[in-house]
């Protein structure tokens, strides 16, 4: 459980970035929570203070009943507990070859070889990027570049990962594995905190949301709670995702994802033909 207590964040004095956040990630049934809100909201910011990149003005974070401490050696323990990939993965990719820079951290935390090989080749099967191993970095897509970087993480066997805009320059086809990739994980126990402007992706794949505005939360919920607000979004510049469009303007049911759609659009028509 992370918990955030009254928490505000400066980058100047005076002009607070977050404004006394109090709120609590990895309930019942939350394997993967949604922060939206628009540029500027402080959802970057967030990320960066849950992982210890940055730390509160004011209140304090609390990941697994403690209270995160800002010396190196519990920075580093709190990063094997709490993982970040930003936005664009090249921040934290430093090797040449896929396989060398996923073992990079461990390396740092001295694990013995046997180990470390292990770790490594089995976060390639689970990502399926086996075939990249060997493969230099520079060669790799946007989509191929975010899954070795995520692997870095994993390699840690984080309980959290947090994603920020996971789909920002993917193609089609690599928003698919990336939604699909993230599914697997979750199901396998992987808690996942995501911020994305994609609010299709962003309601197909998350169970709960956190809406920040303006440094501000100003809306919590299910998914279903939080995108029929169709004003709250507007307010806060965000789209309703268009399955709740459909919901809103054509009464069809709110689905949770457009395969649900399908298949039920696909039922009523073969229920109409067998008349």
């Amino acid at each position: 459980m992370i918990e955030l207590k009254d928490v505000s964040f400066a980058y100047e004095k005076n002009k607070p970035t977050l404004k006394h956040i109090s709120l609590k990630l990895g309930g019942d049934h939350e394997n993967i929570v949604g922060i939206i809100g628009p540029n500027g909201s402080g959802k970057s910011t967030l990320f960066l203070n849950l992982v210890g990149m940055l730390k509160p003005s004011e209140g304090e974070i609390i990941v697994d009943g403690m209270p995160i401490s800002y010396h190196k050696r519990a920075l580093n323990n709190l990063r094997k507990k709490v993982g970040i990939v930003f936005q664009n993965s090249d921040r934290q990719i430093f090797y040449s070859i896929v396989q060398d820079d996923i073992a990079f951290a461990l390396h740092n935390l001295k694990l013995p070889q046997e180990e470390i090989d292990e770790r490594v080749d089995r976060v390639l099967k689970e990502l399926d990027i086996e075939a990249l191993r060997d493969k230099p970095i520079q060669y790799l897509s946007g989509g191929q570049k975010k899954r070795v970087a995520i692997a870095g993480i994993l390699v840690l066997r984080s309980e959290w990962l947090l994603l920020d805009e996971p789909t920002a320059g993917l193609d089609p086809d690599g928003k698919r594995r990336m939604l699909m990739l993230m599914k697997r994980l979750a199901a396998n126990g992987q808690k996942i905190i995501v911020s994305s402007h994609d609010m299709d992706f962003m309601y197909e794949i998350c169970d709960h949301f956190f809406i920040l505005n303006d440094g501000q939360i100003v809306k919590s919920g299910r998914k279903q709670d939080v995108f029929l607000d169709e004003q709250l979004l507007r307010d806060c510049k965000l789209a309703q995702p268009w399955l709740v469009k459909l919901h809103q303007k054509l009464k069809l049911p709110l689905y949770a994802n457009q395969q649900a759609l399908f298949e039920a659009q696909e039922s009523e028509l073969k229920g109409g033909e067998s008349k």
